[in-house]
């Protein structure tokens, strides 16, 4: 592998969205620290820690990732796949939605708030074994508060006292950042971001999803003959890279967003079953996930194994796939698509890729072989 492989994992634990599969499941949803094969990627990032109002870092599940009073220890245990593959770093993510962005905000708001956090960030990381940080602020600028015309200068400032403090004692810091322009041009100063982080997670995804009433695509390659507006074709992975590089992000810090899920949809009308089809609202929460509009690839994998009904279409253009069923229809990823997107990194000579995350992968070879989507990603960097 000669590129960066960064995989983001959930752990029992975090939000609805970020333990979609991180609960005690049954069958093949039932996914623990162990089951990663920590060969196929050069950085594990651990999601997600928070941060409280004096700059502290806090653990979000103390049973869950600590071994205190019983607890089932997560943290150790994940740091203990370097046992396996020395070569390894494993990271902290801080942040997520797990954060809320005032919080973020008023701590880069303020010098010794910046300073405090960035020394516990530093201190946490050596406590529980971590290689770095990643900084996951969803999103500078794009929320309510008295800083937030100011959050673009105060993140840099922010990442700046980070770097000074983890580059010092030899740890690594990276941010995730929303991809599309509609949010980067707000909340990044690219140049400062970029010039203080180590790699930059793209987190190009989440493009389409529920929240609209049509169909969409959650993370087209490219834009598409169904995109109805300027703004339509801006949310597609090409656009975004392209964007964040004539920005002056470097293309060897640009980690590309590949995501093991989906986007699901209920139909307005089955037989209009296409991209940008009228649509009602999200699809039915899958048996794992548990979560309507939203399913891990091991759930939609199964989607499309022979006998089930499904109909997959591959979208030429965008080079994706999506698929339907009566009045179900899903815009997702697989390992057709995955293949498209490390061409397509490789073109650019972007640094890696980023897959969120690995818990929602085909861990168990339910459709195929274990972990279907790294295995492309490694064959391909």
């Amino acid at each position: 592998m000669k590129l960066r492989l960064i995989v983001r994992g959930s752990f029992f634990g975090g939000t609805a969205r970020d333990h979609a599969v991180d609960r005690f499941l049954f069958c093949r949803a039932q996914f623990q620290v162990e089951y990663i094969n920590p060969h196929l990627c050069t950085h594990l990032l651990y999601t997600f820690f928070g941060v409280d109002d004096t700059g502290r870092v806090t653990v979000l599940d103390p049973w869950l990732d600590l071994d205190d009073f019983g607890g089932l220890g997560n943290i150790r245990r994940f740091n203990e796949l370097r046992n396996i593959n020395p070569n390894l770093k494993t990271l902290a993510v801080i942040g997520g939605e797990t954060v809320d962005p005032v919080l973020f905000s008023t701590i880069a708001a303020s010098p010794s708030l910046r300073t405090a956090f960035a020394r516990n960030v530093r201190e946490f990381c050596q406590l529980h074994r971590f290689d770095g940080a990643d900084i996951d602020w969803e999103y500078p600028g794009l929320h309510e508060g008295d800083n937030v015309f100011f959050d673009k200068v105060n993140f840099v400032l922010m990442l700046s006292e980070l770097a000074r403090e983890l580059h010092g004692h030899g740890l690594l810091l990276s941010a995730a950042v929303g991809a599309s322009e509609n949010i980067a041009s707000i909340a990044y100063d690219i140049p400062g971001v970029a010039f203080h982080v180590d790699f930059i997670n793209l987190m190009t995804y989440d493009y389409n999803g529920a929240w609209n009433d049509w169909t969409g695509h959650n993370a087209p390659l490219y834009a598409g003959p169904s995109d109805q507006n300027d703004f339509q074709q801006m949310l597609n992975v090409n656009h975004s890279v392209n964007y964040w590089i004539s920005q002056g992000a470097p293309v060897a810090k640009l980690m590309l967003g590949v995501p093991a899920y989906g986007r699901s949809f209920t139909l307005a009308n089955a037989a209009q079953n296409w991209l940008r089809a009228p649509a009602i609202g999200p699809g039915v929460e899958g048996p794992y996930t548990r979560q309507p509009g939203y399913l891990a690839y091991h759930e939609v994998c199964g989607n499309f194994l022979p006998g089930t009904g499904w109909t997959r279409i591959w979208e030429s253009v965008q080079r994706i796939p999506y698929g339907f069923f009566g009045n179900q229809w899903i815009g997702y990823d697989d390992q057709e698509s995955f293949a498209e997107k490390c061409r397509f990194l490789n073109t650019f000579n972007l640094g890696g890729a980023m897959l969120w995350t690995i818990d929602m992968d085909d861990f168990a070879g339910y459709c195929g072989a274990n972990y279907g989507l790294l295995q492309v990603l490694n064959n391909c960097l």
